[in-house]
């Protein structure tokens, strides 16, 4: 597939709009990382075959895991089952 470079300049100002207006340092260096893969990218021209190395794409944060220490949740409806499929 060839991508125009046209386009690949739309997507890179739109990333660096992203990266201006991220409020947190992780978010913009979230979107300098793609602002980055797109410059590759028109670098590269239309050369076959392009692969994108594992370590280039972009890895999500971590998801936070609670302790709920065992204890069940009390809903407002008063369901409450040990199983998702207790209604």
């Amino acid at each position: 597939m060839i991508i125009s470079d046209a386009k690949i300049f739309e997507q890179m100002e739109s990333e660096l709009a992203k990266a201006r207006e991220a409020t947190t340092k992780a978010s913009q260096d979230k979107h300098l990382h793609g602002l980055m893969l797109l410059v590759q990218l028109a670098k590269t021209g239309d050369e076959t075959g392009l692969e994108v190395e594992p370590s280039a794409i972009p890895k999500s944060e971590p998801a936070q895991i609670v302790n709920m220490d065992g204890k069940k949740i009390e809903l407002e409806d008063g369901a409450n089952g040990d199983s998702l499929l207790d209604f």
